[in-house]
């Protein structure tokens, strides 16, 4: 816990929503700052695209991409979060009026909110499919899926690990039978990095987003932006800047003047996260997250809603309590009881979903949470 800056007196339970930045990293954050203030335009306009370039190599091969391999492998970049990303991949189709763009009701809400926006200046239409949840299986979320992929479909966007509802999606499977099918793939994998073992380009997506700052624990605003190769031509940034038409390293690295110190030091937080154990690490989390939903689930009496080999780092339950009353429960876990937890609203009624980061979080913080979500449920709204 001595290297995270988190309070004490909480019991964070969410690492999911932002992430915690170790002090190392935020030390190496503070050091390229002041590195950049020496002299600014040495650093910015001479040496910044080579120190990125390196930086995005690291996080590449972090998430399984060869950065010497573009035309086998697909492109990585650096970009703010998942947000930016899906936004510069949305603006850059070649989206026809008529065309269907086809998501699920476990999709973030920015990303639906994305995809109205772009489907209306497209002249496209944007669909949901409802997926299993409680789910038996992968091979549910699959066979939803194929099922809701027509014709008019162009384009699907799948979250590799849903926010909601916290279920690590069969994202290979559907992405080969969506392209068999004519559609496209974005990948949200917004929880991938630091969670899951990737390897990207295996997914058979056209495009993959990814969030650094949380589960790799980079500084807040670093994420990784990949692409196919046969889709790296088209794809730009939303702000044009003096890149515009020279490949996207220079379209994402320079979209005007801003702070570049997290992305620099996000290859400091990817070295950490192999120190302090890689996969082991990325298994622990699992593990304890396994044991905190079923803890949470047995004091709750509740059913477990989707098999084990659903679970990345987070869990979530249903909860017997409305939807209206989700974030004003929240709040009172958190302002009350010092228990930093996501409860939200989802298909009416109230989700908990609880993080599970192995080196800083225990069981008895689960079991904190087992012992006051009884009478809080009870309570009268």
């Amino acid at each position: 816990m001595a290297r995270f800056l988190l309070d004490p007196t909480v019991a964070f339970l969410n690492h999911g929503s932002f992430g915690a930045t170790p002090a190392e990293v935020l030390d190496a954050q503070d050091r390229w700052r002041r590195e950049l203030e020496r002299e600014p335009v040495d650093f910015l306009a001479r040496r910044l695209p080579e120190l990125l370039a390196a930086a995005r190599d690291r996080a590449a091969r972090f998430v399984g991409v060869d950065p010497s391999a573009p035309e086998t492998d697909g492109e990585v970049v650096l970009t703010d979060n998942s947000t930016t990303g899906i936004a510069a991949i949305l603006g850059s189709l070649d989206a026809r009026p008529g065309d269907e763009w086809l998501t699920t009701d476990h999709r973030y809400d920015a990303v639906r909110k994305a995809l109205d926006a772009a489907a209306a200046r497209a002249g496209a239409t944007v669909r949901e499919v409802a997926l299993p949840w409680p789910v038996p299986g992968p091979e549910a979320v699959v066979e939803a899926v194929v099922a809701a992929l027509g014709p008019r479909t162009r384009l699907l966007v799948l979250d590799q690990v849903t926010s909601p509802t916290a279920l690590v999606l069969p994202v290979a499977a559907i992405a080969r039978a969506a392209r068999e099918r004519g559609a496209a793939v974005l990948v949200d994998g917004a929880h991938a990095p630091g969670m899951l073992d990737l390897a990207v380009p295996r997914l058979g997506a056209d495009w993959w987003v990814g969030n650094l700052h949380k589960w790799a624990c980079a500084p807040k605003g670093t994420a990784l932006l990949w692409a196919a190769p046969h889709r790296r031509a088209a794809l730009h940034h939303p702000v044009v800047s003096h890149g515009r038409g020279q490949g996207m390293a220079a379209e994402f690295h320079w979209p005007g003047t801003r702070d570049p110190s997290g992305w620099l030091a996000a290859p400091v937080a990817l070295d950490l996260h192999e120190a302090m154990g890689g996969a082991a690490l990325r298994r622990a989390h699992r593990d304890l997250a396994l044991r905190a939903r079923r803890l949470l689930a047995e004091a709750l009496d509740v059913p477990l809603p989707c098999p084990d080999a659903m679970v990345g780092a987070m869990a979530s339950l249903p909860l017997d309590h409305p939807a209206a009353g989700a974030k004003p429960l929240q709040e009172r876990l958190f302002r009350e009881h010092r228990v930093e937890v996501v409860v939200h609203p989802w298909r009416g009624r109230s989700i908990l979903r609880v993080s599970a980061f192995a080196a800083y979080n225990r069981i008895e913080d689960y079991a904190r949470l087992a012992r006051l979500l009884p009478p809080l449920l009870a309570a009268p709204a």
